[in-house]
């Protein structure tokens, strides 16, 4: 409150008011956390410069947030070096007063890390005073592993993984990285085998302590391919708990022909399962019932759980061929019968396949449009169904019928075809 500005200071990330200047020298390189705390309807900017004789080098630039707050890191102190700290109101906002903290936080984790603890370990990091935690596990080549890191529904905590021989977290690339945790399968290649490093990350955001449940196994069958062979009309029962190591159960099924698949999950937990292609591509995903069409091939389907407790399941899949039927009368889709005489229904089925077949008869009346005449229940045998019928009097009919559903096929509806039943035309 009361401060000016200088026609001269350096641009911001932002339109600039007033400011309020610091100076400090660092004592060694490393890293330096400013918290501002921004009172009443205050919003501020905070900017960090390395004095480089008389330049000012900009290091950094945040802008107080909805609650009035900011965190800005100067991750590459030079030992020795002067730094200036900026706090300016923005351009249209009250002066008001504020707090301001540096904070030395700890060094980064260093390569490889401690041992990881065989079942797992929790730890917690934080962008303000311990930025990294690193762990080691030896992991043989060619060998599968599950990793995961669960971040307790706290903000994301990012997850590193450096292969062995790693010297340096800062200069070199990690193999994998999981920017908010998560689960991941990871087979070390040829000479790849040793000593593994895996590095928790605080984010950027937040002050709090970042909690986070770090562990890694070896994959058994139903964690990898090729999973667990589920049968057509087969029910699995299995259980899921995220947030140590098992997060997904892995199944594979076949197709034999082109077929309507029904996937149905039953669990009391937060679950979603995902077919995919034996390529890997996604398909669908649901969390309780998957149902589509699917050529024939092989197929794998994910369950996987966002349950930190131990979670049972349910999986049931059926898949059923789907057909195709036609009805003629007749031999044709149009027909025409003299009084008295008998008209063959005729229905045929796409792949050829058993079944019960159901065939609807209708007359049409010029004031009441079609009437219903009679039903005929028979069945397709290797994919052929017919039955005969006379009909009462001339006039014009329609049929149509209906291939019902059976343990291994879908149900499939015919064209409708016409009779006429006439003589020739007379006086």
């Amino acid at each position: 409150m009361g401060a000016t500005v200088e026609s001269d200071e350096p641009a911001s990330c932002d339109s600039l008011g007033d400011s309020v200047w610091y100076r400090f020298t660092a004592p060694a390189g490393g890293r330096v956390v400013l918290l501002l705390d921004a009172a009443g309807d205050l919003d501020a900017v905070l900017d960090i410069f390395r004095r480089s004789r008389s330049n000012l080098v900009p290091a950094g630039c945040e802008r107080t947030d909805r609650r009035g707050q900011a965190i800005l890191d100067a991750d590459d102190l030079r030992a020795g070096a002067t730094y200036l700290i900026r706090v300016a109101g923005r351009a249209g906002s009250p002066p008001d007063s504020f707090r301001l903290q540096g904070l030395i936080p700890k060094p980064p984790a260093e390569p490889p890390g401690r041992p990881l603890p065989r079942r797992g370990t929790t730890g917690s990091v934080s962008r303000l005073s311990n930025p990294s935690d690193a762990w080691s596990v030896r992991l043989r080549a060619g060998t599968t592993y599950r990793v995961n890191l669960d971040p307790h529904r706290t903000r994301c905590v990012t997850l590193a993984i450096y292969p062995p021989h790693t010297r340096s977290f800062r200069s070199t690339s990690p193999a994998r990285e999981l920017r908010c945790g998560g689960y991941e399968l990871l087979t070390p290649p040829p000479a790849r085998g040793g000593t593994w490093s895996l590095v928790a990350r605080a984010t950027r955001g937040g002050r709090r302590l970042q909690h986070y449940h770090l562990h890694v196994a070896r994959a058994g069958p139903d964690d990898t391919a090729p999973g667990i062979f589920i049968g057509n009309h087969s029910v699995v029962h299995g259980s899921l708990r995220a947030g140590v190591i098992d997060v997904v159960d892995l199944y594979r099924f076949d197709v034999v022909r082109r077929s309507g698949l029904f996937l149905r999950l039953r669990t009391r937990g937060l679950m979603q399962m995902t077919l995919l292609t034996d390529r890997g591509r996604r398909l669908d995903s649901s969390g309780f019932l998957i149902r589509r069409g699917l050529p024939s091939g092989r197929y794998f389907v994910a369950v996987r759980s966002e349950s930190d407790r131990r979670v049972p399941y349910t999986l049931s899949r059926i898949s059923r061929t789907i057909t195709r039927s036609s009805l003629t009368v007749n031999g044709s889709r149009h027909a025409q019968a003299p009084p008295g005489t008998a008209a063959r229904v005729g229905v045929s089925v796409t792949p050829s396949v058993s079944g019960p077949v159901r065939v609807d008869v209708e007359r049409f009346d010029p004031l009441a449009g079609w009437q219903f005449f009679h039903r005929f229940n028979t069945r397709a045998v290797n994919g052929h169904a017919s039955v005969s019928f006379v009909p009462p009097a001339v006039g014009r009919y329609r049929v149509r019928g209906l291939f019902l559903r059976t343990h291994a096929a879908t149900a499939s509806a015919t064209n409708v075809a016409m009779l006429l039943v006439a003589g020739p035309l007379h006086e």
